[in-house]
């Protein structure tokens, strides 16, 4: 079960998942832990609580939207900040919880979502 898609960013399941995976690595003695994944972010309240205070957290996402905006600025691409933009979103699967863990994470105003198939 996709744990971040069904929205359990808080729950006993996910904690339980992230035991499992990351326990062995803390029991090696590991000081920080890189979250790869765009979604992993939306866990670094639950991995926080696995690991304590003794791993650092690094999120890979902040990063990436650094390096991002960094390209925009150089190739004068960027948009002035006080613009408004507006956020189309394309599914290939029901959107069960994904408007709720989307507001949440992004804390943006979310309208229609359109549902597509992969061709």
């Amino acid at each position: 079960m996709p744990l971040i898609e069904e929205g359990l960013l808080d729950d006993k399941l996910t904690d339980l998942t992230i035991e499992r995976y990351l326990n062995p690595m803390a029991a090696d003695g590991i000081d920080t832990l890189v979250l790869g994944c765009t979604h992993y972010p939306l866990l670094t309240g639950a991995i926080a609580r696995s690991l304590g205070d003794k791993v650092q957290i690094v999120d890979s996402a902040m990063n990436c939207a650094r390096a991002v905006k960094d390209l925009l600025d150089r190739q004068s691409l960027a948009t002035a900040s006080t613009s408004t933009g507006r956020l189309n979103i394309a599914l290939t699967d029901a959107a069960d919880h994904f408007l709720s863990i989307a507001r949440d994470a992004l804390q943006l105003q979310i309208g229609h979502v359109q549902l597509r198939s992969v061709s």
